[in-house]
């Protein structure tokens, strides 16, 4: 009955398993920053064909980062209650649908409304995403696992860049949001196959799936890579799990400090990177060459969240912290 996921996930090496999770959760993820910065592109668009106003950007703007900040606040409460396959899943199949209906908005009111949906799923698959994987890897290669889905998330940047600047002047914005509506259906059907968290199946009171889950993973792992390391004793949690214990003089420093780079980072990123075509073409720029500013703009993203990738385990998260904010 006693499954001891935790301790057992932690104890074993990287293997196929790992890297499978990896792919089926990261390709989600990156389907998710592709459909948050597509509108960099799509604004710069529709402003330029008369379909957009600056005002009703603006709109657009504010109702896709409220579904997100709505979309990421329920997703945690519904991924401790009915599991993290569920939400990774529902959040999918939001913001994938959402998105081929704003392919097809017959007006920016409507384009709005859908962008008000997509946000809902995308907010909440930034969060579930991230969440699922660090149940599954062990705590040693975390950190560069970690910083390897923060890849996969702002490489949608670049490719949406890229995307619009190849496709849009010819085919048009709505292209676009046909582009990550399908791709992230076609995820959703590719994960699956994805399992459960045992960690969260385990604290469900579901021993016996949890159980016959760790047995899998851990066949796995041992076809791999020979006997598997014993497992630990379990440790008795080290924090309370109540909302309350955010605010204990443990986790508080951490808590502000999070919110404050998280802030900083998604200012710059989704309100900057955002703006930047739509301010383009407002300036009399054509759109082609708004979007090729915007491409080679945004090529820093995946090439600094792999250096955090590679430095976090090795260096340490308080030097990769501060030297990015150096920087």
């Amino acid at each position: 009955m006693a499954a001891n996921a935790g301790p057992r996930l932690d104890r074993l090496p990287m293997s196929a398993f790992h890297r499978r999770i990896m792919r089926l959760i990261g390709i989600g993820m990156f389907f998710d920053g592709f459909d948050i910065y597509v509108a960099s592109t799509v604004l710069g668009a529709t402003l330029k064909a008369g379909f957009s106003t600056l005002s009703q950007n603006a709109l657009f703007v504010s109702m896709t980062f409220l579904g997100m900040t709505l979309g990421a606040l329920a997703t945690g409460f519904l991924g401790d209650r009915y599991g993290r396959r569920f939400t990774y899943q529902a959040n999918l199949m939001i913001f994938g649908l959402a998105s081929l209906a704003a392919a097809f908005a017959p007006g920016m009111g409507a384009l709005i409304a859908c962008r008000f949906v997509m946000g809902l799923g995308l907010g909440a698959e930034n969060v579930v995403g991230y969440a699922t994987l660090t149940e599954f890897v062990p705590p040693q290669v975390r950190g560069r696992q970690q910083g390897l889905m923060a890849v996969m998330v702002v490489t949608g940047l670049p490719v949406s860049a890229l995307v619009g600047l190849l496709l849009v002047p010819q085919l048009g914005w709505r292209v676009m949001f046909l582009l990550g509506g399908l791709g992230a259906l076609a995820v959703w059907y590719a994960r699956k196959s994805l399992p459960e968290s045992p960690r969260w199946l385990e604290s469900a009171g579901r021993h016996a799936e949890a159980e016959r889950l760790l047995q899998r993973i851990e066949a796995e792992a041992a076809a791999e890579h020979g006997p598997l390391p014993p497992v630990a004793a379990a440790a008795a949690p080290a924090y309370a799990r109540s909302f309350g214990a955010l605010f204990t003089p443990t986790i508080l420093p951490r808590l502000l400090l999070g919110c404050l780079l998280l802030v900083v980072i998604n200012t710059l990123l989704y309100g900057f990177v955002t703006w930047l075509p739509t301010f383009f073409v407002s300036q009399g720029m054509n759109v082609a060459r708004s979007f090729a500013f915007a491409f080679v703009m945004s090529l820093g993203a995946p090439l600094g969240s792999a250096i955090g990738a590679l430095g976090a385990d090795r260096w340490g998260r308080k030097p990769c912290i501060i030297g990015a904010s150096l920087l």
